[in-house]
């Protein structure tokens, strides 16, 4: 039970970055997000944690196991 509810709370957290609700995070959803957050960063630096998260390759991370 508690795996579930910690999955779940994961999930939220990404929905926090997940701006138009397409179960994806992009590059400027990101960026957006922690700019609201304070941090400046970079083009590359939000290019590199997306390639850190995105299993596929498509430059999107993935948050719903899909």
């Amino acid at each position: 039970m508690k795996e579930t509810d910690s999955e779940e709370e994961l999930r939220e957290a990404f929905r926090v970055f997940d701006k138009n609700g397409d179960g994806f995070i992009s590059a400027s959803e990101l960026r957006h997000v922690m700019t609201n957050l304070g941090e400046k960063l970079t083009d590359e630096e939000v290019e590199d944690m997306i390639k850190e998260a995105d299993l596929d390759g498509d430059g999107l991370v993935n948050y719903d196991g899909e």
